[in-house]
């Protein structure tokens, strides 16, 4: 059974897998741990250490590895084993024009379905409440999540069956680039503001009586975007 296979107590730095499928878990402990920097790029994965840190068996470590190896997050292969892939600008920027361009198909069906009251806008608060405590604790990992799950509140609410496989298909690319030194503000206190303020400009579309797609995704822009034009601006490099 997956939940006997775990075994309970602290890991180094590894967050345990949640208990979904347990490789699908175990996929997205080890996607945290490259987003916050626990596994550098290009560094060496290495199984049996992968299985003592998070208390299971090296077969749904294996089962994991595919999965990522396969959507370009690990590298390598085979008998030479698996390296974590290196996101360069190129990579980034294909992650970030899918996301756009999905979280719009998303964000649009979202606000349709908050306006006529089949899905409840007030779930977002809970994520952006998660990242006031996040950083008030100072935890990166913490907010990182919270973030995530904040757009993963408007893929649910969506009910897009496809644009929300194809956007879980790439969420821990996201999780990803959401942590690299250009797309993420470094004080901790800024994000819970900067989604409060897109929440906003949510329940200022739901107020109206219908929405225009390219105002939804120009705002989902300039919100995915607001850090690194900010940086652009003041000279630092992106």
């Amino acid at each position: 059974m997956a939940q006997d296979s775990m075994i309970t107590g602290s890991v180094d730095a590894l967050r345990q897998p949640k208990r979904i499928s347990l490789s699908e878990g175990v996929a997205d402990s080890i996607a945290e741990a490259i987003a916050t920097r626990i596994i550098q790029p290009g560094e060496r994965v290495v199984e049996t250490t992968l299985a003592e840190k998070l208390g299971v068996s090296r077969v749904p470590i294996r089962e994991a590895l595919k999965v990522l190896h396969a959507q370009g997050i690990l590298s390598g292969g085979g008998h030479r084993g698996y390296r974590i892939a290196t996101f360069d600008p190129n990579v980034t920027q294909q992650v970030m024009e899918s996301r756009l361009a999905l979280e719009s198909i998303l964000l649009r069906d979202a606000i349709e379905n908050w306006r006529s009251g089949l899905e409840d806008v007030g779930a977002l608060q809970a994520s952006i409440d998660d990242m006031r405590a996040s950083a008030k604790a100072g935890n990166v990992r913490a907010s990182l999540l919270a973030d995530l799950e904040f757009h993963r509140t408007i893929r649910l609410a969506a009910r897009n069956t496809i644009a929300g496989t194809l956007w879980d298909t790439i969420a821990r690319h996201v999780m990803i680039v959401f942590n690299l030194d250009r797309y993420r503000d470094n004080d901790l206190k800024a994000i819970p503001k900067q989604h409060e303020e897109f929440r906003q400009f949510i329940l200022a579309e739901i107020a109206k009586p219908a929405s225009t797609f390219a105002d939804i995704a120009t705002a989902l822009e300039d919100h995915m975007l607001l850090i690194e034009r900010t940086k652009r601006r003041n000279g630092k490099p992106s």
